[in-house]
């Protein structure tokens, strides 16, 4: 027996201890302090309220969505409608890259036009062809909003479509899903606490 009690009072040199066996820390011990502190783990609720916050920031992004495909089809409409025809002076003419950086990807031109004997330069929508500064071009104006302005060809080719609502619609059914299925993990832990 005395001769176990000399080798635990032993020091201990390859941890630099000295002292009973009982004061030794865990490899566990010496790996946490070598890191640093334990790690604190992260409950139930704060995944479920990640969880909501994150169907927040998705369904407020879907109404912005709606909201856009919404005004733009009111724009469409309105312009077919109601916009104001002019005839628009390209003042720069500027070609647009791919994202390969080989292919053209359409044209960025901005024009002087005249409206109710108020000029604009403003930059012509749907612009897909180039076109020398000081070439005329016909457009038309958004009544709403007179520095909106389109090539009338885009006008007379384009239409309101409900189709735009497609994609929208597909990330509401997702939305509803995500939250039923929220809605039943919440359910189960609160069962679980109660029980």
């Amino acid at each position: 027996m005395t001769e176990a009690r000399d080798d635990e009072a032993e020091p201990r040199r390859d941890l630099g201890l000295e002292g009973p066996s009982t004061n030794i820390p865990s490899i566990n011990d010496r790996a946490t302090s070598l890191r640093g502190p334990a790690p604190v783990s992260v409950g139930r609720r704060f995944w479920l309220f990640a969880g909501v916050f994150g169907l927040a920031v998705f369904a407020v992004v879907l109404v912005v969505s709606f909201l856009s495909v919404t005004n733009d089809n009111a724009r469409i409409d309105r312009m077919k409608t109601h916009g104001i025809p002019v005839t628009i002076t390209v003042t720069s003419c500027i070609g647009n890259i791919g994202g390969s950086g080989s292919n053209s990807a359409g044209y960025t031109c901005r024009g002087d036009y005249t409206v109710g004997g108020a000029t604009y330069r403003e930059l012509i929508g749907s612009m897909a062809t180039f076109f020398a500064t000081g070439t005329t071009v016909r457009g038309v104006v958004d009544p709403s909003h007179h520095g909106t302005v389109v090539l009338s060809s885009a006008i007379r080719d384009s239409s309101a479509s409900p189709s735009r609502y497609v994609a929208p619609g597909l990330l509401s059914i997702v939305l509803v899903t995500l939250t039923l299925a929220l809605r039943r993990v919440a359910r189960r832990a609160e069962n679980r606490i109660r029980s």
